[in-house]
């Protein structure tokens, strides 16, 4: 997860949250930054940074999904994800809804110096928080909804079935754009690997692919352009093309997917998805991979025995390249096989990476 030192106004949401009709605790204005309430308040399962303007606007979007690995961001794809929310006058964009369980306001400042209409971090705190009128309002008035790295575990427990996961799916099928970094990026596909218990390492998953780290869930949110997808990221600087190798192991034999597909990406590195399917990796480290299988993949994937799993049809996407996420087609690279054998994990140009 990237962390900002940015200033931003601090809205303190302390209202009472356990009923619908305490509407009269909802922040009436706001006053240089600070919230005004009209009766006394208890926490209400969030804290929302605020900056830039606090008039809304409406502009006309295009689209589309930021898959980022992690790492330093890249300023090119954040900016391109600002801009498939729609631009008001050159340069200038519309509202960003960064959504969060841990830090504070680093991309408030951030995405403002970019020409955001302004930044509200929403930082979730308990499944209430995530119920809040506050955060469903302020997800429905943003142009671009942006997910923080952190901890994917705590967004599939504390979002699933909320307020929040409904208001974040009707505003990406209302053509809003949608982008996540790290954990954030996890929680995007409709193959989710929640790591609610520890963080899976190749070595380790490879040798038992049944490892209790291996926490595979259905989506948390519906992004109908990322189809037939599980994502991972800090991809090579953290050796994770075993693990990822895995996921699509599990998915075919736990039967959640005929032929799953992945995308792996590196630090530093981030995938601008248009809506149809047209991508642009942007950034610096090593660009994207791409994997995917057929449902005739010979596979041994079994508890407590080494996993055996090939062809895994792989490509690797440098930054400034494009590859088309519908057609699963990358112009000017050459795919390679990677192979599983009793837990071994080779490739067929020598390199994994």
């Amino acid at each position: 997860m990237t962390t900002r030192a940015c200033s931003a106004l601090l809205l303190s949401l302390t209202f009472a949250a356990c009923s619908e009709a305490a509407s009269s605790t909802e922040p009436d204005a706001l006053v240089d930054g600070a919230a005004v309430f009209a009766s006394s308040k208890v926490n209400p399962g969030y804290t929302a940074y605020v900056s830039g303007s606090t008039t809304d606007v409406q502009t006309t979007p295009s689209g589309g999904a930021l898959l980022a690995g992690g790492g330093t961001d890249s300023d090119a794809g954040m900016q391109w994800l600002l801009a498939q929310g729609g631009a008001r006058s050159a340069g200038k964009y519309g509202d960003v809804v960064v959504l969060r369980t841990s830090g504070t306001n680093g991309y408030n400042k951030y995405f403002v110096n970019f020409g955001a209409n302004s930044v509200t971090s929403i930082v979730i705190s308990s499944v209430s928080g995530a119920n809040s009128d506050y955060v469903r309002t302020a997800i429905g008035k943003a142009e671009v909804i942006f997910i923080a790295g952190g901890d994917q575990s705590t967004y599939v427990n504390l979002w699933t079935g909320t307020a929040l996961q409904t208001a974040v799916n009707a505003r990406v099928a209302a053509g809003f754009p949608i982008g996540g970094t790290s954990a954030g990026l996890a929680v995007l596909g409709p193959y989710v690997y929640a790591a609610f218990n520890a963080s899976s390492t190749s070595p380790t998953v490879l040798a038992n692919p049944y490892d209790v780290s291996v926490t595979l869930t259905g989506a948390l949110f519906n992004v109908p352009f990322l189809p037939n997808l599980i994502t991972d990221s800090h991809f090579m600087v953290r050796d994770r093309m075993g693990r990822l190798v895995t996921f699509l192991a599990r998915l075919q034999q736990d039967g959640r997917a005929t032929a799953p597909r992945g995308i792996g990406v590196d630090e530093r590195s981030a995938v601008g998805v248009a809506l149809d399917g047209s991508a642009t990796v942007f950034g610096a480290g090593n660009g994207a991979y791409l994997l995917s299988v057929t449902s005739g993949a010979t596979r041994v994937c079994a508890v407590n025995t080494a996993l055996t799993y090939t062809p895994v049809t792989t490509v690797r996407v440098p930054v400034g390249a494009q590859f088309n996420l519908s057609t699963w087609t990358a112009p000017n690279t050459t795919a390679y096989t990677l192979s599983a054998t009793s837990g071994l994990l080779t490739s067929s140009k020598g390199a994994i990476y």
